[in-house]
């Protein structure tokens, strides 16, 4: 059910980019970098919107969770809504856990995302300047209301991603929204809420243990994020 993976992963890169910047919009980025290297967790709320286009008509679906980051590529997406399923990763290794099946998945980082670019982006070792071209789309409307929205477009052609929006909070340099467009204008939005920085996440929260009866299957690549 999940769709554009790089949204997944976006959050978690920031913990450790760091660059030099010079013009404004590059300080826009450098402030966004400097709030995400200072946190040690990040936990929040999130809905998550995929538009699937089709010739005569648009597909959307919904589902919606809550998500835990924290630095070394750690992160735990817990959804629970349309149907209970969980992505861990203590930054090595990565469990697709689907409790009505019973069986959870397991793969290394790299393995199991469809482009190097996402894998990148979720151990900590993307830069926005080298690795996007990068476009303030900020709205005069969107501006006065103390919003920030950045469009990334990858330099080096990736088979499933063709931008990036991101949508911040000018005063906090927060993200509290971001939305992956595929080569085929397909869309994957997700608006996060609640945002909590540095509650000392437990490293414990990044790990998985298989519930007795779980089959424990091995890849084939794991289907993130196609929906």
């Amino acid at each position: 059910m999940l769709s554009g993976w790089c949204v997944l992963t976006l959050v978690s890169f920031l913990f450790l980019v760091s660059s030099a910047y010079g013009n404004p919009l590059d300080a826009d980025i450098a402030q966004i970098q400097k709030t995400y290297e200072t946190m040690g967790d990040i936990q929040a709320y999130f809905v998550q919107e995929s538009v699937v286009k089709s010739w005569n008509a648009e597909q959307v679906q919904k589902a919606q969770g809550k998500v835990f980051f924290k630095k070394g590529g750690k992160m735990f997406w817990d959804y629970q809504e349309p149907a209970p399923q969980q992505i861990i990763s203590d930054g090595n290794t990565l469990w697709f856990y689907e409790p009505e099946d019973k069986q959870v998945t397991i793969t290394t980082v790299g393995e199991g995302f469809q482009s190097q670019i996402s894998a990148d982006l979720l151990n900590g070792k993307a830069h926005l300047k080298r690795d996007f071209d990068i476009t303030g789309m900020t709205s005069p409307a969107e501006g006065t209301a103390g919003k920030l929205v950045l469009q990334l477009i990858p330099r080096s052609s990736q088979h499933n991603l063709s931008k990036i929006l991101l949508r911040l909070d000018k005063n906090t340099f927060l993200i509290y929204q971001t939305e992956v467009y595929d080569l085929f204008d397909n869309l994957t939005r997700i608006t996060f809420s609640q945002i909590q920085i540095d509650t000392n996440l437990a490293d414990t929260l990044f790990t998985f243990t298989p519930p007795p009866g779980v089959e424990m299957l091995a890849p084939p690549t794991i289907p993130l994020p196609q929906q």
